[in-house]
């Protein structure tokens, strides 16, 4: 098992806990994980740009599917298409929301690595947080501003 940061870590939790809140119905799991990569996607393609983007997801991947075989099954990680409930059953919602908090935290400590990791953290948890307006908010939580 790969360790990860637990800055990393946290913001990849936060952010599927506002994406998918407590539900765990395979429906429930799979518009929650639509929303947020679209939402990663979309925010952070305006930062580094979609090839960019691209890559990065590669690479997350390809570091976290190892440990997260339901990964595999999730078409809208690595393409356009979005995630069908009929993959979340297959793969388990818990499986694959695992996946999903061990891609989105690897995901920030590649970004890290590139822009140091609390900006990486913030930066994520920006734009992967979808809003009910569908614009992304740039306030803070916990306190970490001071």
């Amino acid at each position: 098992m790969t360790p990860r940061s637990a800055a990393a870590t946290d913001a990849a939790q936060r952010l599927w806990a506002r994406a998918a809140g407590n539900s765990s119905a395979p429906e429930d799991v799979a518009a929650a994980a639509e929303r947020m990569c679209t939402q990663l996607r979309a925010g952070l393609g305006r930062w580094i740009g979609a090839q960019g983007y691209h890559v990065l997801l590669e690479r997350a991947l390809s570091q976290t599917r190892p440990e997260h075989p339901a990964l595999g099954g999730l078409s809208c990680l690595a393409e356009y298409e979005p995630v069908t409930a009929a993959a979340v059953r297959a793969q388990g919602p818990g499986d694959v929301a695992a996946g999903l908090v061990a891609f989105v935290a690897a995901l920030v400590e590649l970004l890290g690595r590139i822009i140091g990791e609390e900006m990486a953290v913030r930066l994520v948890e920006q734009v992967g947080t979808p809003s009910q307006r569908g614009v992304v908010s740039t306030e803070t939580e916990g306190g970490r501003d001071g």
